[in-house]
């Protein structure tokens, strides 16, 4: 049996949902082709999940029927954050979705100093746009239900002072590959809130580490040898699950 579409619905509470994301209707209704009365999935990103059918598909809008809404629980014990730089946009969307696999709650997206040259003249805020839709995309394929939070910084240093008011140090880790310790099994385990800290394909700057290092981070090393930038903090929040017997 094929499985019904999801659909991403920021809000679920009434009735009937009108959708008007131009990209959204052409994927419905051009690429998967669904009809009036074809059964979906609705969910709003917060928890909230519903059955839902066609109603009107039109030039500018898609209406649903919402029925059914319940509200389903993260399914992770921990709360998980991934501070990560912008690097090229097809690896950054690739390592976003993946995260997004991995039940990852935060998404904090900073402009290295060691910015890949082919970002260099480019304005990255209209990038973000486009990072958005990639996990919501990621969302609605994976059966997530709930939309990780997304932030952007002009720089390391300014994506660390938003983190020191909302988050312990305690399990803020950075992942470098001159660090000392290789994760342990006593590092994490009575932490609730996980932060990863990942750079781009050319390390952090003398500047980022100085920045990091008044901060008194704990750096960690994910193995023997070096990832790429994109699959970095896959691997870093997968060993963080297995740590603290995430299933």
């Amino acid at each position: 049996m094929m499985r019904k579409p999801r659909i991403f619905c920021p809000e679920l509470s009434s009735p009937t949902y009108k959708c008007t994301n131009i990209k959204q209707i052409h994927h419905l209704a051009k690429v998967l082709r669904l009809k009036p009365n074809d059964p979906v999935e609705l969910f709003d990103g917060k928890g909230s999940l519903a059955n839902g059918a066609i109603q009107e598909i039109a030039k500018a809008h898609i209406k649903f029927e919402v029925d059914d809404i319940s509200l389903m629980q993260n399914p992770h014990l921990k709360f998980y954050q991934a501070i990560i730089p912008y690097i090229k946009k097809e690896n950054l969307i690739y390592s976003l979705q993946k995260l997004v696999e991995l039940g990852i709650n935060s998404l904090l997206i900073y402009k290295p100093e060691l910015l890949d040259q082919s970002l260099a003249k480019k304005d990255l805020s209209k990038l973000n746009d486009r990072l958005m839709e990639a996990v919501i995309l990621a969302c609605e394929q994976s059966g997530c239900n709930h939309l990780p939070k997304i932030k952007f910084f002009n720089d390391l240093k300014q994506c660390l002072q938003s983190v020191e008011g909302n988050t312990n140090f305690d399990g803020l880790f950075v992942l470098d590959t001159i660090a000392n310790q290789f994760f342990k099994d006593n590092e994490s385990v009575e932490l609730n809130e996980i932060s990863i800290i990942t750079g781009p394909e050319s390390g952090y700057s003398e500047k980022e580490r100085e920045t990091m290092n008044a901060l008194g981070l704990k750096s960690l090393k994910i193995g023997h040898y070096v990832l790429r930038a994109e699959t970095a903090p896959i691997i870093g929040i997968s060993k963080f699950h297995t740590l603290l017997g995430e299933h």
